[in-house]
């Protein structure tokens, strides 16, 4: 897959069951909660990956939420955007969680599940880097079909449509 940061190790994969909390306090099973498709799932793990990441959430919102391409009603992709606290960032959590609750008209608000603990459950999957953020599309079995790093490019759209549509 051209412009995809794909590592065998990675596909095949399955995503670590972890809690997370929403941004309302509620404590959810991730990815147990995804609805029996396919989830596609942005994870960062600092500031600097923040900012890449959210040159995702507009295409990502418009495309499997809001559904604003011609095309786009015909998939069923739950979307969760994850920032991570492990170690000394764990810190931090709860300043960043407060700041995210004010800012509750972002369009990814319901999206958002809030990681803390430990890093080793997400090792098998390849993410092991602060500097850029990882996305994966997850199945309905919650394996990993498809991996990219860094800033949004409209080639992952047509990367991951070939796969929703196989």
């Amino acid at each position: 897959m051209a412009g995809v940061a794909l590592c065998l190790g990675q596909k095949g994969n399955t995503f670590p069951g972890i809690e997370t909390e929403k941004l309302d306090g509620s404590t959810v099973r991730f990815p147990g909660h995804v609805s029996g498709g396919f989830a596609l799932v942005g994870i960062g793990m600092s500031k600097k990956a923040e900012e890449e990441l959210r040159t995702w959430q507009t295409p990502v919102y418009n495309k499997f939420v809001a559904k604003t391409g011609l095309m786009d009603d015909m998939y069923d992709v739950d979307i969760a955007f994850m920032p991570i606290f492990t170690g000394a960032s764990k810190v931090a959590k709860n300043k960043v969680v407060k700041k995210l609750q004010e800012n509750n008209e972002s369009l990814v608000y319901n999206y958002l599940y809030i990681y803390s603990g430990a890093r080793e459950p997400f090792y098998d999957l390849g993410i092991d880097s602060k500097k850029e953020p990882f996305f994966l599309l997850l199945n309905a079995e919650s394996e990993v079909v498809w991996f990219a790093t860094g800033k949004f490019r409209r080639l992952y759209f047509e990367e991951i449509e070939g796969i929703l549509t196989q």
